[in-house]
């Protein structure tokens, strides 16, 4: 299990939750409602607050601390943090004690909700969560007499939203492959890899 300190948060994300430090452009009661916002959205809920009622005189940095508390909400969640770590984390970011209870409270009735949701955002497919493997190696049988080599038996945990039981649902999927076809799915997945860090550089 990860927890905050082992995060990489952009620098600017932390400078965008620190707006809600700022009690000019910041209220307790916007902060509560950006927040109160922020769970619903992620729950799949409508909004509880008109936004445009939270901005007050300064709308483009409660738009920024509204947007830093979905990135890092989601990220917490995604990541499996606790509330201990949270706390510490909105410590850092310079949050009073009251800002800090508020937040964890939401998020330890929402997580499970949360944690959901993200599972099945923009797609059904399963994800991997932990894969095992060990090797065979047949040295000789009734088929033929000489070795052909390893073979790998492959094991993948996956885990999907399932509607019907409102929560994760958890799925082997078991397979053997010889030596080249192994290369041939580490080449594959090094590809993909390749081809997703090219995208994000050029965003």
């Amino acid at each position: 299990m990860s927890n905050t300190n082992e995060m990489k948060f952009d620098e600017n994300i932390k400078k965008s939750l620190n707006l809600a430090n700022n009690a000019t452009a910041v209220t307790d009661a916007t902060f509560k409602g950006l927040l109160e916002n922020c769970f619903s959205v992620l729950t799949g809920l409508p909004e509880p607050h008109n936004v445009t009622n939270l901005y007050n005189s300064k709308p483009d940095l409660v738009k920024e601390l509204y947007a830093a508390l979905l990135s890092i909400t989601a990220e917490f969640v995604r990541s499996g943090q606790k509330s201990d770590s949270i706390r510490d984390f909105l410590n850092k970011c310079g949050y009073n004690e009251a800002k800090i209870s508020f937040y964890t409270d939401l998020y330890d009735r929402n997580r499970e909700e949360i944690e959901g949701s993200l599972i099945n955002v923009g797609s059904h497919l399963p994800h991997i969560t932990d894969v095992t493997w060990k090797i065979d190696y047949i040295i000789k049988s009734s088929c033929v007499d000489a070795s052909e080599g390893p073979l790998f038996r492959i094991g993948l945990q996956t885990e999907k939203y399932d509607s019907e039981i409102g929560g994760k649902k958890v799925e082997l999927v078991n397979f053997t492959c010889d030596s080249q076809e192994l290369q041939d799915l580490v080449y594959k997945l090094k590809d993909a890899v390749r081809h997703c860090q090219r995208i994000g550089s050029e965003h």
